[in-house]
């Protein structure tokens, strides 16, 4: 997950989601904002895997299994 190209997103969220992320952040030392936003996004595209290619299914699996897996480390 690391190694591959990032880009910057300029979004705009609802003010509830945007506190619950910053309360979830709080008090889970282990995540932080980008991390959030990468595993929801893989876990879209993995629910959506009709819609993707086999190549952006794997990339997608392989992001939200470390996300997930790290997360109980």
């Amino acid at each position: 997950m690391c190694s591959q190209p990032k880009i910057t997103l300029n979004i705009e969220i609802d003010e509830v989601l945007y506190n619950g992320i910053a309360e979830f952040i709080n008090s889970n030392e282990d995540w932080d904002r980008d991390k959030i936003i990468n595993t929801s996004l893989s876990l879209f595209l993995l629910q959506n895997s009709n819609s993707v290619s086999n190549q952006t299914y794997q990339a997608s699996s392989k992001t939200y299994l470390h996300s997930v897996c790290s997360y109980f480390n």
